[in-house]
């Protein structure tokens, strides 16, 4: 009996382990495109797409950068390869208007044949009340991404404005699949205290990794199911 015991334990434990590392291995070796918004000139030296700020002064295209720099940090911290349309070493991309900066990000992402393109921003609304994160999505091939990182932000505790489907120019062009992570209002005090708070920050930021790994994982799964059967 003690024997049939250790044995079915052992089982357990096996399985367990192998759960665990099937979790954390799912983002290695994946492309990640981190696109932080805005922070464009074109090639006069005009700003093109310049954001949304903060009653204060704060800007959304600087915000962004310091955010994507620790969201890309966490991503590399699970094995995915990151990439970056902008940082704070090449702070301005050039084209000649909007319309065009968007297409050439998700341009940008096709190339690099990315596992996902994220796009980083700030909100902005005339009603200084409304706050917390909101998950943007436009394609069918995004839209379990953007449901499961959207739930595991929730189950952060972070406030959420919710999650909804979007058309934008950068979805629209991205042959990749696309979300975007708006982490706050600059509109509202609240939320822009918090989105300059590094351990904030590093909170939703995992969350939306862990939510990318969760995605993954039940693809890989759904896969060898397919081609067992």
């Amino acid at each position: 009996m003690c024997i049939k015991n250790s044995r079915y334990i052992a089982v357990l434990v096996f399985c367990f382990l192998l759960s665990v590392f099937s979790y954390t291995e799912s983002l290695t070796n994946r492309i990640i495109v981190i696109d932080p918004g805005h922070g464009t000139k074109n090639s006069g030296g005009k700003i093109v797409n310049y954001g949304c700020k903060s009653s204060h002064g704060t800007k959304e295209m600087d915000v962004v950068v310091d955010i994507s720099e620790l969201l890309g940090t966490e991503f590399q911290k699970k094995g995915a390869t990151v990439y970056f349309t902008r940082t704070k070493k090449d702070f301005w991309r050039i084209a000649e208007s909007q319309e065009d900066d968007n297409k050439q990000r998700a341009e940008f992402a096709n190339e690099k044949e990315a596992d996902v393109f994220l796009r980083v921003h700030c909100n902005w609304a005339p009603n200084k009340k409304k706050r917390g994160a909101l998950v943007l999505w436009y394609k069918k091939d995004s839209e379990k991404m953007a449901e499961t990182v959207y739930k595991e932000i929730k189950k952060s505790g972070i406030k959420v404005d919710g999650i909804r489907k979007q058309h934008l120019v950068g979805f629209e062009f991205a042959n990749v699949p696309a979300i975007l992570v708006e982490y706050g209002y600059l509109s509202n005090s609240r939320d822009e205290k918090l989105l300059k708070d590094k351990e904030y920050i590093k909170k939703i930021s995992r969350a939306i990794v862990k939510g990318f790994e969760k995605h993954f994982l039940i693809r890989n799964n759904k896969s060898n199911i397919s081609e067992k059967e």
